[in-house]
């Protein structure tokens, strides 16, 4: 199987804990699919959004931007600028 497949398996699973509100869980999914195909944007960009909910707000940026280091994606896009948007109300960023 190749390790685009592995992780798009990898992906589905992570989602369907997601959906269900294991967010810790789904993380570590996430960092599976990620290990197998670090050049995967989606990947990438759920682990931010569950890194999102779970109030790791500067983790969850990084992630979002190296999605979009790997390419262009109009929800990591989107996501980055929430991120920063919360970021700045927080005071963690200027």
């Amino acid at each position: 199987m190749d390790p685009e497949e592995i992780a798009d398996a990898y992906i589905r699973e992570a989602d369907v804990l997601a959906g269900a509100k294991r967010y810790e869980e789904a993380n570590a999914v996430y960092d599976r699919a990620i290990g197998v195909y670090p050049e995967c944007t989606e990947a990438w960009t759920n682990k931010a959004s569950v890194l999102r909910l779970l109030g790791r707000l500067q983790e969850a940026l990084e992630c979002a931007e190296k999605a979009l280091e790997i390419g262009p994606s109009p929800i990591a896009e989107g996501l980055c600028d929430n991120l920063i948007d919360e970021l700045r109300r927080k005071g963690i960023i200027q």
